[in-house]
């Protein structure tokens, strides 16, 4: 691909800019001092191609526009492989850019957005922008440092990146290292400080066995609290009813004595008068035989009614005694066995309630266990109470001193077991807050050996992602010195005047020259700024002839932008020859930039670039 006609409107310093004409073959000069418009020229060659420069990027392409104006635009026609296109991309100052690819021959349009330009620009050139500024633009801006040929060379072998990651993922991997090792010293600290604990897990389990025992034991005495103020509230009223109701079966239990006895006289009685023995006649012989009869059944007549009134009498006794007496006898037991569990709760030690294993940790803990949990005065006679309300013969005044006596024991034992519970629940708390310490430090160990265990896979992942590396890098340096060795050995003697004749790439990226003289390889830093430019430029050309190879084109355009920079008179006319010469194949159209016009060559075209002239048409 060659370019014939270049004209720009409001593009960097042009206001106009417009070059019709021009040769498909040989040397194309730009001249001018420094700030002329030189580099403006390839910068539009670049931006009508591709919609970008080396300094900006196609985002920023409202750099470009011409200082007060309100858009640029760039019209390329261009000949490849026999055929000729037109090529316009404008860009305003709001950043937008539109392009349209023409077909002159066949007048038709190729493409007419900058996305499906850049397609069709691939499918015809073979390339994008990345491969024509590494083969057919030399920036002088790219090489203005000591070691920036060294690194074109690299960029332009596909080493550059190469190197660059290399380096990174190396210092990647030692500070990788050196985290691993903080990350272990600190996971080993922590696992440390777990072990220096000492904490018994099952002392927990224990604890809680025996705070449920004393807390079970607390319940159990305001229960009892509860059912003693329950039966001694009803005691009154049960002592008025067994009272009267004792004294009704009493008097029951008389009449029926009473009944019987008047039931057995009458019955033996009548039986007598009815059966009267021999011996009994002399006694009733005054008593004729049928007044003994009338006698005799008269009286069985009474033990009859007197039976029937006995029978009453006695079921009657029988309702009183279960159905009246028994429920006052069952609460007065309730009551006494209400009275004696809470006489014995306040008269006994708290370790005869407790398990053996609450006794023994309270004793352990040197917690104070009393063997009473009151010394009213009273409380010795509150056993004959209790003996006595059992069978109601005690006044419900005493039974009510019983009952408030042993409620203030029962609080204060249960006050002594709060006391208790508080002791082993702060042992509980403080273990509990061990056990939490722990589980922290242990989810801080796991957490640890998942950053260690990430750290060591991603430390494998750059291990490998640095063996691939290198073998693509050989690759590479393998392709390249093959390059070189097929494109490069007479540019490279041309343009060094047979000084040197081979330049590889080591595995190290390190840049190496044959010496022709010497008979060896030379590091290229070795060797002088211009020499180093003049083998750059050598590569340079070698590249594009590779890629114009590659891309079956007949004929290719390059553009060097102050090529000549730190040359001395005599390497750059040598330099201006061997360009001729190279002009002379593939690489046929050649633009340079120079301060003054190169002396001593033919040159296609001379084009002169006025520093101030905002207009330049040739």
């Amino acid at each position: 691909m060659i370019i014939t006609s270049i004209i720009a409107d409001n593009f960097r310093k042009y206001a106009h800019l417009q070059l019709d004409n021009l040769p498909d073959s040989g040397l194309i000069a730009l001249t001018g001092g420094n700030e002329s418009g030189k580099s403006s020229i390839g910068d539009a060659i670049q931006f009508g191609l591709f919609g970008c420069t080396d300094q900006v990027k196609s985002e920023e392409a409202a750099k470009l526009i011409h200082w007060g104006a309100s858009h640029a635009s760039v019209a390329l026609r261009l000949q490849h492989r026999g055929h000729e296109y037109r090529l316009v991309r404008s860009v305003d100052s709001e950043g937008n850019v539109a392009a349209t690819l023409f077909s002159t021959e066949e007048e038709i349009t190729l493409a007419d957005t900058p996305e499906t330009v850049e397609r069709q620009i691939k499918a015809l050139f073979g390339y994008y922008y990345g491969a024509y500024s590494k083969a057919f633009y030399w920036g002088q801006q790219n090489s203005n440092m000591k070691d920036g040929d060294s690194d074109n060379l690299r960029a332009m072998a596909g080493l550059k990146e190469h190197a660059n990651i290399s380096e990174q993922l190396e210092r990647e991997q030692k500070e990788r290292i050196d985290t691993l090792r903080e990350l272990d010293a600190r996971r080993q600290h922590t696992a440390q400080s777990i072990d220096t604990l000492h904490i018994d897990e099952n002392q927990m389990s224990h604890l809680t066995k025996i705070v449920n025992d004393v807390e079970g034991r607390q319940q159990q005495l305001t229960l009892l609290g509860q059912r003693l103020n329950k039966e001694s509230s009803a005691y009154p009223i049960n002592l008025e009813k067994f009272q009267g109701i004792d004294s009704r079966s009493r008097k029951i239990g008389k009449w029926t004595f009473i009944t019987l006895l008047i039931f057995l006289l009458a019955l033996l009685t009548g039986l007598f008068f009815m059966f009267t023995p021999e011996w009994g006649n002399k006694l009733l012989s005054s008593l004729s035989i049928s007044l003994r009869e009338s006698l005799g059944q008269g009286a069985i007549r009474l033990a009859s009614i007197t039976a029937l009134i006995g029978a009453i009498l006695l079921v009657y006794g029988w309702y009183v005694d279960v159905r009246r007496l028994r429920p006052l006898q069952t609460q007065a037991r309730n009551l006494t066995n209400a009275l004696e569990e809470s006489y014995q709760a306040c008269t006994q030690p708290v370790s005869r309630s407790l398990a053996t294993d609450s006794t023994d940790y309270l004793v352990e803990k040197h917690i104070d266990l009393p063997e009473v949990s009151t010394t009213h005065p009273d409380m010795a006679v509150v056993p004959e109470w209790i003996k006595t309300a059992s069978q109601y013969k005690a006044k419900a005044l005493y039974v009510h001193s019983a009952a408030d006596i042993l409620n203030a024991g029962l609080s204060n034992r249960s006050d002594e077991l709060n006391e208790h519970i508080d002791v082993i629940k702060t042992d509980i708390n403080a273990i509990q807050q061990q056990l939490d310490h722990q589980a922290k430090l242990q989810a801080l160990v796991s957490q640890q050996e998942t950053s260690l265990e990430q750290e060591r896979r991603q430390q494998v992942v750059t291990t490998i992602a640095v063996d691939l590396l290198k073998q693509d890098a050989s690759h590479s340096i393998e392709r390249f010195n093959q390059l070189v060795k097929t494109h490069c050995p007479d540019l490279l003697q041309r343009f060094t005047q047979k000084h040197y004749k081979s330049l590889e790439i080591s595995s190290d990226f390190s840049l190496k020259l044959l010496s022709e003289e010497k008979g060896d390889f030379l590091d290229f830093n070795e060797i002088s700024t211009g020499t180093q430019r003049q083998v750059a430029l050598a590569m340079r050309i070698a590249l594009a002839n590779a890629l114009a190879d590659a891309t079956k084109t007949d004929k290719q355009m390059l553009f060097l932008d102050e090529p000549f920079a730190f040359f001395d008179p005599e390497r750059t006319n040598n330099t201006l020859h061997s360009l001729a010469e190279t002009s002379k194949g593939i690489v046929s159209q050649i633009w340079l930039t120079a301060q003054t016009k190169p002396e001593g060559i033919k040159l296609a075209q001379v084009i002169n670039c006025q520093r101030g002239n905002t207009t330049l048409k040739a």
